[in-house]
């Protein structure tokens, strides 16, 4: 593939809901432009687009892709992106470094969850919006509604600019004429200068359109809609023309921010680069998605990370088409490329020059709130599953793992049930790790609300020097600290001094599990009051295990409750599911704290619901939406488990330990 200046490049990423086209339009334009010698098709695994054996297996788009261009000596820079929403990060990291949102609707199911997420997604990126209507050649197909439903949902600048039948709207004659004014009235809108010579009747002259459109396009006035079907090449061409004439180019918004900093988008300015995208892979090891920020990339940059704050050397410069790696020399301003063998740069970090060291803002990945506690199912397995998750976790931004002390669990969360059988898929086939999956333990607490006062004697004998240990200790509920609060009323030396570190060390020991259900205990306070020692047979460890015993004697007495977590639950979704939202969280022992709307217009639902019945709630919200509902929740505070929870709660924890006590 040839170099291109700044000044030819198109960064367009290709979004919309499941199905709707995407892969199968970059596949035609590749086909259409001699880069791939045969068309693939769409849920085969051949398309080139979706090379990976996740997708051949699903059938569908899992990762983002790159497919160059190469048209009327312009390169286009297809960034297709899956459409189905388990992979929101993935779609979040390719619309971040492109210049203009294609987004597919089908002209059979016209807008979908996955057309209104994606719409939403380059609005709030502040890229403009080109629609495009795809599967003309449905029998279902319905042009004409889907138009309407896009002009009644996004307002004005959604304008047909390519009929069915071919014809343009940017003529003042033929079957588009309708909506010249239509587009003219836009460009006057976003230039001043076309203002007059609009209300004059005037008609604007190719220059005029090409510079007027992009403006309106850019300024959000214009949402231009085309149209074809990609299966069949249809329409395929006039989109490329479309793009090469009328997409922003990177390189002439002139400048970019990053931080403080103000860098010129030309290739004479220092480079700078975003890594919005990694692949590991099996052959080359890590390969690093970039876009050229400023300046010009080269075999003989000198490449700085700025965010780690390392010098970093690639293997190689690459332009991506599919699971080609084609070499070049070096990458223009605004242009996308990979790296190869880089040792400290990740997704999210800024390359750059050490001479001007700059830093981009990082690309808002969603947050994943779907949690699968996982186990290696064999000593090999587990030697094997903490690489092999390090890699997975390099690739997929949106994926968190946690190990979590209290309930002795790993847990991997992702977006949804689709995205966390990905990676259990990929361990498997790629890392050859096999695990095992369950539902996340819920991190439940235990406290007292009464109080006890209780002996702790260990004696022990053996012949010779022998363990003595004797405390008498209270305990009760302390509010004001969440650990153990210890403390000593003792008088006239019945336990030496020495041995009070003894007493708290076998206190502290016993804490982390309670007696109900064996989980943390919190918010108690141990007061040593009396006791016994022994001149020989008393020593440290005597004293620990007399506290011990005091702990366990002590605690059952002193009126042991479960504390469940609560966390405040954030949903945004459409008004209309208002009501079942609220439903919904009423039937989950949730407490409305607030309603209200977005900017948008979308419906804000916060509430306060025990995190024990959300652990499924990310793919529960999907299905009462139609997925168009969003949620985040976090951990807010405890508060006493109702009765009936805490029995089922102790119940399980009794069978747990049955289990493994046969195991």
């Amino acid at each position: 593939m040839k170099e291109y200046a700044g000044k030819d490049v198109r960064n367009v990423v290709l979004l919309g809901h499941s199905g709707s086209g995407k892969s199968t339009l970059a596949e035609a334009a590749l086909f259409m432009t001699k880069a791939i010698d045969r068309m693939g098709k769409a849920g085969d695994g051949s398309l080139a687009m979706d090379f990976d054996q996740e997708e051949a297996k699903r059938g569908l788009s899992v990762f983002t892709a790159l497919a160059p261009v190469e048209w009327k000596n312009k390169k286009i820079n297809f960034i297709d992106t899956p459409g189905y929403l388990d992979y929101e990060g993935e779609k979040v990291s390719g619309a971040a470094v492109a210049d203009l949102a294609l987004v597919f609707v089908s002209a059979k199911e016209g807008i979908e969850s996955g057309t209104e997420k994606s719409v939403k997604l380059a609005l709030k990126l502040g890229i403009p919006v080109v629609f495009f209507i795809n599967k003309l050649d449905d029998e279902n197909a319905n042009y004409d509604k889907v138009v309407k439903d896009l002009e009644a949902k996004y307002g004005n600048g959604v304008v047909p600019f390519i009929l069915p039948d071919g014809s343009s709207s940017l003529k003042k004659e033929g079957d588009g004429a309708a909506y010249y004014d239509q587009i003219a009235e836009a460009i006057a809108t976003a230039d001043e200068s076309l203002m007059e010579k609009f209300f004059e009747g005037e008609e604007f002259t190719d220059a005029e359109l090409q510079s007027g459109v992009k403006n309106a396009l850019i300024a959000g006035d214009l949402k231009p809609i085309l149209c074809g079907s990609a299966i069949n090449s249809n329409g395929v061409d006039t989109l490329l023309d479309f793009l090469c004439d009328y997409a922003p180019v990177y390189c002439e918004k002139g400048e970019v921010k990053a931080g403080d900093v103000v860098l010129k988008t030309n290739d004479s300015e220092a480079f700078s680069g975003l890594v919005f995208k990694t692949v590991v892979d099996a052959f080359v090891g890590k390969i690093s998605y970039l876009k050229v920020m400023s300046g010009t990339l080269s075999a003989t940059t000198a490449l700085y990370n700025s965010s780690k704050d390392a010098a970093d050397k690639a293997g190689g410069i690459f332009v991506i088409c599919g699971k080609q790696q084609l070499p070049v020399a070096k990458a223009s301003c605004g242009d996308i490329v990979a790296l190869t063998k880089l040792n400290v740069t990740e997704t999210n970090d800024t390359l750059c020059t050490k001479e001007k060291q700059v830093k981009f803002a990082e690309i808002e990945f969603p947050r994943p709130m779907l949690g699968m506690a996982i186990s290696p199912k064999t000593k090999d397995d587990e030697d094997k599953m903490s690489d092999a998750l390090k890699k997975v976790l390099v690739e997929d931004k949106s994926l968190n793992f946690v190990r979590n002390g209290e309930t002795g669990e790993q847990v991997l969360y992702a977006v949804g049930d689709q995205q966390l059988d990905v990676v259990v898929s990929k361990l498997k086939s790629r890392y050859k790790v096999e695990i095992e999956t369950k539902e996340p333990k819920v991190q439940y607490r235990e406290t007292i609300r009464g109080k006890s006062e209780v002996q702790g004697r260990y004696k022990k004998q053996n012949g010779g020097a022998g363990q003595f240990g004797d405390v008498w200790v209270r305990f009760e509920y302390n509010p004001d600290d969440e650990g153990l609060v210890f403390a000593e009323e003792i008088f006239g030396g019945s336990v030496p001094k020495n041995f009070f570190p003894s007493v708290e060390a076998g206190l502290r020991s016993c804490m982390n599990k309670g007696p109900l259900a064996g989980c943390k205990v919190v918010n108690v306070k141990a007061t040593l009051y009396d006791g016994s020692y022994h001149p020989v047979d008393s020593k440290p460890n005597s004293f620990e295990a007399a506290a011990r015993i005091a702990f366990k004697n002590g605690i059952p007495k002193a009126n042991p409750i479960l504390l469940e977590p609560i966390g405040k639950v954030t949903v945004l979704c459409p008004e209309e599911y208002t009501g079942d939202i609220i439903g919904d969280f009423n039937k989950r022992r949730g407490m409305i704290m607030d309603t209200g709307t977005t900017e948008d217009g979308e419906a804000k639902i916060e509430a306060d619901v025990p995190m024990a019945e959300m652990l499924k709630y990310a793919t529960e919200l999907r299905s009462m939406t139609k997925g168009r509902g969003t949620y985040v929740i976090d951990f807010d505070r405890y508060e006493p488990a109702p009765q009936n929870v805490t029995e089922k709660v102790v119940a399980a924890a009794a069978k747990d330990l049955q289990d493994d006590d046969e195991d």
